[in-house]
């Protein structure tokens, strides 16, 4: 009852023009949630995609690097996704209080995440999604017309779930073979058209270009899959394109 009332107090006082929390305190840490005030939760974020996304044991993935510059910089949020491991064994993430839920599938094509992310996305519900796909569809001969719908029926699916959901649609990271960077370059090349076909007002869609400066001799371990200068690179992208959505 003593912290309701002072709760009231401060409230009070402030609508007079009297003064307020003390400076650096908030409202939650005065007890103002027993007041009945709401507190904010964090946004949740998915990271969605193949390898690239979900990291082999042994590896941080980007989501790693990504999480440490969002606490770093005071931003709150929760990872979410059915996973929590990296490939064949967990992520080599140090940085505290690392989230490391996600929905990264080792080798998947964009079909098959479309098979399944509807139940992911019932499960978790996301309110921010960083997707990260078409790599693999470039390997096994997709056509880059089937995974432009895909993407297309992806964004579809989830705002179902979350018709307010905000999507951050990656241009890829290149890899170390020609023939295949080429076909990687000309997907992304479609991605802002993309994006201008279905962004909406409630559920905008974003590009994020995770190709330009990305150098797959000296961003990965493999030609494929990035290394810690290759995670700091596509982290800092997905970090600038969300801050301000979080």
């Amino acid at each position: 009852m003593n912290q309701v009332w002072g709760a009231l107090g401060i409230a009070l006082l402030g609508l007079l023009g009297c003064g307020g929390p003390p400076e650096g305190e908030s409202l939650e840490v005065l007890g103002m949630e027993n007041a009945g005030v709401t507190v904010m939760t964090p946004k949740r974020v998915m990271p969605l995609g193949d390898s690239i996304t979900q990291g082999a044991a042994g590896h941080a993935s980007y989501r790693c690097e990504l999480w440490r510059k969002l606490t770093r910089n005071r931003y709150k949020a929760d990872f979410v996704g059915t996973l929590s491991t990296g490939y064949l064994g967990e992520n080599t993430c140090s940085s505290p209080g690392f989230d490391r839920d996600h929905e990264g599938h080792w080798s998947w094509r964009t079909d098959q995440v479309l098979a399944n992310i509807s139940n992911w996305a019932e499960s978790t519900r996301p309110d921010l999604v960083l997707i990260h796909l078409g790599t693999n569809d470039t390997y096994h001969d997709q056509t880059e017309d089937s995974t432009v719908s895909e993407l297309e029926q992806i964004i579809d699916r989830l705002r179902v779930v979350n018709p307010r959901v905000k999507v951050f649609l990656a241009q890829l990271i290149p890899t170390a073979g020609a023939a295949l960077a080429l076909k990687i370059q000309s997907l992304n090349q479609r991605m802002p058209g993309l994006a201008a076909a279905k962004s909406t007002a409630d559920s905008p869609v974003y590009v994020v270009d995770q190709w330009t400066d990305f150098n797959p001799s000296t961003d990965t371990y493999d030609g494929v899959h990035p290394n810690l200068i290759g995670e700091e690179k596509m982290a800092e992208r997905w970090y600038q394109a969300i801050r301000e959505h979080l």
